[in-house]
């Protein structure tokens, strides 16, 4: 039996089962759940775990990190951009490709690189789409998550992990979208769904797309 790795509680009605990239069991339970309800429902979905696990675990094969070598390309906002290697103490970005440091702690200064591009553009992209949707944030953090793109808290402050940005800009707004709509639901409700199809009519496409390329969460630590 293939046993939860983390169990994490929430304000949320229902259990649910997420297989993380190194195939291993996360749960997610509603506060009032019991141990016994939440080890009897992993038990049920015993043979949808195993086979999703396995999944993740033959995809994280396959899924090649990079080794930020002259030729090889990087997403950023959903392009691909190339990387060239050079006499240069920064990094530096011309919109479609990247001159990184011939240094070792090259990929140290391209994460802090994204991570603060991720800081602006998602910080912009919340205040003009929270605008239109008249909900307010308490603050909005940049995380290194690899797990999730985005997670709105019960006091409704904002995480995004800065590899959204290397997302289309259309989905990295669907994930903006998703987390304000969990402050005016905290859950996953019928309602909730309801309240992003009303701002992000092809929410569904861009789900797909996030689920298709997770990968891209692990091409750079």
């Amino acid at each position: 039996m293939i046993e939860p790795k983390k169990i994490v509680k929430s304000r949320r009605k229902t259990i649910a089962l997420v297989i993380d990239s190194d195939g291993e069991l996360i749960v997610r339970a509603p506060f009032y759940a019991s141990n016994h309800d939440i080890m009897r429902f992993v038990q049920e979905k015993q043979d949808w775990i195993e086979q999703k696990s396995e999944e993740m675990k033959l995809k994280k094969q396959e899924r090649p990190k990079l080794a930020l070598q002259d030729g090889e390309t990087i997403p950023y906002l959903g392009r691909e951009c190339m990387i060239f290697r050079g006499m240069t103490k920064k990094i530096y970005f011309d919109g479609k490709a990247f001159l990184l440091p011939e240094t070792q702690d090259a990929d140290t200064k391209l994460v802090t690189w994204y991570k603060k591009r991720a800081a602006v553009i998602l910080q912009e992209r919340v205040e003009t789409i929270a605008k239109n949707m008249q909900v307010v944030p308490e603050g909005v953090k940049i995380t290194s998550a690899k797990t999730r793109w985005g997670s709105c808290s019960g006091t409704n402050h904002i995480n995004f992990s800065w590899r959204l940005i290397m997302c289309p800009p259309e989905v990295v707004d669907y994930v903006v979208v998703h987390e304000l709509c969990h402050i005016l639901h905290k859950n996953h409700s019928r309602s909730f769904w309801e309240s992003v199809e009303r701002v992000d009519a092809s929410y569904r496409e861009h789900e797909k797309w996030l689920k298709d390329n997770r990968r891209i969460m692990e091409i750079l630590e």
